[in-house]
């Protein structure tokens, strides 16, 4: 269904999209904080995000920007698929979560045809790393380390599944709805939270929000399309008059409540718009639309 997200895509105004997306590599190909010399793949995904914008807008230039990026992650893969850096599955799976659904939104966009042979040098590659994801042993780490984080399930989730569509590996495909089904024992139906260490927070809803309109992109489900909206709408309803996101209450963003790479935790802006352009995408919601809107001003004053 990826036909589906690019029509999604094609109807949010581009400079919005971009906002919410990726940046430039540098001109060895690294991103984020590999720039200076590789950690990890997941730092890496604004490749990827550079590259759903370019397909879906018909960037050329941003398309070739982001296989700099994507290129130099694959030159660090062994025999056993890992992509160096850090040895945590965790890491795997956000990178490949981020670039299959980039790779299969360009096979459907009218730029497809141009780079149809690089994604074809890149698909066994892509098995070979989400068969190693797939391990019993890398499966119980994400299980077990993701288990009170409903946003990394659902990375974890998509990275099997569309591993599975661009390999047409069923098997892997149902691993990633096993991984929904965990993040769906993390929901608050009564008012659409996925509950992030126990309570909810702004920053983690919308990546959760977002990567489960996603999922349901590819993977057509009415009933998680319903959990979908929900939670996307409790995103929307964060937005406060001014455009800020309203992190009162957060269990892990915007309180420094969680530090990492020495600094405490902020709430991902980019993110959460990228959460709600979607759902307003999709559904075609004023309100969402307005959200975005003042979010959006809010942070170009911000940066």
């Amino acid at each position: 269904m990826a036909a589906r997200h690019l029509a999604i895509l094609k109807t949010i105004p581009y400079d919005s999209f971009k906002l919410a997306g990726g940046s430039e590599p540098a001109a060895d190909g690294l991103i984020g904080h590999n720039r200076g010399g590789y950690r990890s793949p997941a730092f890496q995904r604004d490749a990827a995000r550079l590259l759903i914008s370019g397909a879906a807008y018909g960037d050329k230039k941003s398309i070739d920007d982001a296989f700099r990026g994507i290129d130099v992650v694959f030159s660090h893969q062994d025999a056993s698929g890992h992509f160096g850096g850090d040895k945590t599955p965790s890491g795997v799976a956000f990178w490949l979560c981020e670039l299959n659904q980039a790779l299969l939104v360009l096979e459907e966009s009218e730029a497809g045809a141009a780079y149809h042979a690089h994604v074809l040098e890149l698909i066994p590659k892509i098995h070979r790393a989400a068969i190693w994801l797939a391990l019993p042993k890398n499966q119980e780490r994400l299980k077990t380390g993701d288990a009170r984080t409903p946003n990394r399930l659902f990375f974890d989730a998509l990275a099997y599944g569309t591993s599975g569509l661009l390999c047409k590996d069923e098997s892997l495909t149902r691993l990633g709805r096993s991984f929904v089904e965990s993040a769906q024992r993390l929901y608050r139906a009564e008012d659409g939270v996925f509950l992030e260490k126990g309570g909810h927070d702004s920053s983690y809803q919308a990546v959760s929000g977002w990567l489960l309109q996603v999922w349901v992109l590819f993977f057509p489900d009415p009933t998680l399309e319903t959990v979908a909206d929900k939670a996307a709408l409790w995103v929307v309803d964060r937005i406060r008059s001014d455009g800020s996101v309203d992190a009162s209450g957060n269990t892990r963003s915007g309180l420094g409540k969680e530090i990492w790479q020495g600094k405490a935790k902020e709430v991902n802006y980019r993110e959460v718009l990228r959460c709600i352009l979607y759902y307003a995408a999709r559904k075609g919601d004023l309100h969402a639309m307005a959200a975005a809107g003042r979010l959006e001003v809010w942070l170009r004053q911000k940066t």
